[in-house]
């Protein structure tokens, strides 16, 4: 048991630098099949590298999760009715606002949705 849990200490702090270190090198990679090699040389090294980036980020994330984040997720997939009352207002009014829309499903601190900003004057005219 101890094992794992130094495996997970160890997967959470190394995601800082792997992330950067991913980005960085999957760039190089390409622009150095791209320069020496036909095109095709490095595929492997990549994909399978961007597979271990995968579950590291899923390791990560899954275990990173915050208040905040749970809320924002019940309400934005949980009790927004997406599928009837925004199908709905599109049925009523197809090129107008909807009270379903708000701006990436934020949540003020209150846990209510943030609405869209209103129209400044300068993008009325």
């Amino acid at each position: 048991m101890q094992t794992l849990a130094r495996l997970n200490q160890v997967l959470l702090a190394s995601y800082g630098w792997h992330q950067p270190l991913f980005l960085t090198g999957l760039a190089a990679l390409g622009a150095l099949d791209l320069a020496f090699l036909d095109g095709w040389g490095t595929f492997w090294v990549m994909l399978s590298w961007g597979m271990v980036f995968g579950i590291h980020f899923m390791v990560f994330r899954a275990q990173t999760v915050d208040e905040r984040w749970v809320q924002e997720r019940t309400i934005f997939d949980v009790q927004r009715p997406w599928d009837t009352g925004h199908i709905q207002e599109i049925k009523k009014s197809p090129f107008g606002r909807s009270i379903y829309r708000t701006e990436l499903g934020r949540v003020d601190e209150h846990g209510r949705p943030v609405s869209r900003r209103e129209d400044t004057p300068a993008e009325r005219t």
